[in-house]
């Protein structure tokens, strides 16, 4: 791989240790993935943040760069910690596990790291830097991956923890994949008919990621999609079949602005699916699980402005049922961001609301919990592999309706 003649200083010590070390770290992977260079970046967004997930491995990585005097070159955010740094109490955090989040967060910050605990940096371009349209970025959370890819434009490979905090140190990283033109283009064409509801997009999602997931596709009759159900398409896509790039026909901005030829010359499979079909796909991916369900979860991504509109025009009005449990999460910058009386009227029903964290990061099944229900696909996906808990999704419509007291 080429170097710069400044990045083989910083290869060789000449900008102190953890320069070094993240410098190694990325050239060693760039090696591996058969990189010609390294790439500037204007952003980077951190995963492996919860101590649940990167336990003390993370903590001592974390350390080493500390101690080595290492700092941040570009703006980076951070994905979500394993709790609410503040209401870790309410949410049944043993103390312990609290201490270890909070000495994660704390090591991050010290590095010059926004700690935001939020896997949706997308939707806080007013508090981080902004990412367009063919923008090198260097991120590690898989929803927010293929959303900056198929939505902003932008350019990035699924990066690990490790290689995401070596870019963000010297604001590079390795010139291949997904930051290549030819890599970008649609393989397989995804013909979708029929009304889609809101969930039908996760099971599209999941439905593409199971059975393609070795390629790129280009989505076809999708009729005014919501932003809401475009960012939970792409994050079942993503956990189910770690794609990183999607296009919908004149809706994302590839598709708008490419050659239509190069794209249909790059296509070598179309398929068609129907909205009667993506039953069959919940049932095959997603089945009925055995149990009441006391506690339903959402907010996998975190919950954005859209969905959190939804969710008030669901409750509003409403009251939990005794015994039943909604858990949101979200992002306490996008929290902050909300009109006030909306998030009155969604805790007024009985709804707690979480900031810093998700389902799948935060030790839930260390607290008691062993069934769930959820409308996200990735949550869906991830609970029982991650927590052993077992998930039934649903539509929001009916979460509501089997968690909360009629009008």
């Amino acid at each position: 791989m080429e170097l710069t003649a400044d990045e083989e200083r910083i290869l060789n010590g000449g900008s102190g240790p953890a320069e070094e070390l993240a410098m190694r770290i990325l050239v060693n992977l760039g090696e591996l993935e058969g990189a010609d260079s390294l790439i500037r970046i204007v952003s980077a967004h951190i995963s492996g943040v919860s101590y649940k997930t990167g336990g003390e491995g993370l903590i001592k990585m974390l350390e080493r760069f500390h101690d080595d005097g290492g700092k941040v070159s570009v703006p980076s955010s951070l994905n979500p910690a394993g709790m609410d740094l503040d209401l870790w109490g309410k949410m049944g955090i043993d103390p312990a596990f609290a201490k270890k989040q909070g000495r994660i967060i704390k090591l991050y910050g010290s590095l010059g790291v926004e700690t935001t605990c939020t896997c949706i940096p997308y939707e806080l371009f007013s508090k981080l830097h902004p990412v367009g349209m063919g923008d090198h970025i260097a991120w590690g959370e898989s929803n927010a991956v293929i959303y900056a890819n198929s939505m902003l434009g932008a350019r990035t490979n699924r990066e690990g923890s490790i290689s995401c905090l070596a870019s963000a140190i010297v604001g590079r990283t390795p010139n291949y994949g997904m930051h290549l033109d030819e890599k970008r283009l649609p393989t397989i064409e995804v013909s979708v008919s029929g009304e889609m509801s809101a969930l039908d997009h996760d099971l599209l999602g999941a439905h593409i990621g199971v059975n393609f997931n070795s390629g790129i596709p280009l989505i076809k009759g999708l009729k005014g999609p919501e932003l809401p159900d475009l960012k939970h398409m792409g994050a079942a896509m993503a956990a189910k079949g770690g794609l990183a790039l999607y296009h919908v026909e004149g809706v994302t901005p590839e598709s708008r602005i490419c050659d239509p030829a190069s794209f249909e010359n790059n296509i070598d499979d179309r398929v068609t699916i129907s909205s009667e079909d993506l039953s069959a796909v919940k049932e095959e991916l997603y089945p009925t699980i055995d149990g009441e369900i006391d506690t339903y979860v959402i907010g996998c991504p975190q919950l954005g402005k859209g969905e959190f509109q939804r969710l008030y025009r669901s409750i509003k009005g409403k009251r939990l049922l005794p015994g039943k449990r909604i858990l949101a999460f979200t992002s306490r910058d996008l929290l902050n961001s909300l009109d006030v009386e909306l998030v009155k009227g969604v805790e007024k029903a009985g709804v707690e609301i979480y900031r810093d964290t998700c389902m799948v990061v935060s030790p839930l099944d260390m607290m008691g919990m062993s069934r769930a229900g959820t409308d996200s696909g990735k949550a869906a996906h991830y609970l029982p592999r991650m927590s052993r808990i077992s998930t039934e999704l649903m539509p929001i419509e009916m979460i509501i309706e089997n968690a909360a007291e009629p009008r």
